[in-house]
């Protein structure tokens, strides 16, 4: 819907910003697409995911292709329940990488944004879940 304040949708609202490049690889024009599909940073962090999650390679080509990635996985609802729950957090955790990079000057790693993935993840099954015992 076009309301993430990435650097393409600030200068269309007409603020100035200096550098329209993403935040995170440096290549390419920083808008939502960019960020979350097509950055190089942002790959790595999905293949990464989807190695963890067990399923095949997350390849996304719009924003949209990746609130669908849980209909791939084979599996009762709760499978598909926990991907997208893990997507959204991906998504979250990328955002946030971007921000700390920008306002703080910071340079994660991907193996870095992958842990928080992880354990962002961890907490959110084990607390909106009825899986409250899982360690």
């Amino acid at each position: 819907m076009d309301r993430i304040p990435t650097k393409a949708a600030l200068i269309r609202r007409r603020i100035n910003i200096q550098d329209e490049t993403c935040s995170l690889c440096g290549n390419g024009e920083e808008d939502v697409m960019h960020l979350f599909t097509g950055c190089g940073f942002a790959l790595g962090v999905w293949d990464a995911v989807g190695c963890w999650c067990k399923i095949m390679p997350i390849f996304a080509f719009d924003f949209r292709d990746l609130l669908g990635v849980q209909d791939q996985v084979a599996g009762c609802k709760w499978a598909k329940k926990v991907v997208r729950g893990i997507v959204m957090i991906t998504c979250w955790v990328i955002w946030r990488s971007r921000n700390a990079k920008v306002f703080q000057g910071t340079c994660s790693k991907v193996v870095d944004v992958v842990a928080l993935v992880k354990s962002w993840s961890i907490l959110w099954l084990k607390n909106r879940s009825k899986f409250s015992g899982l360690v």
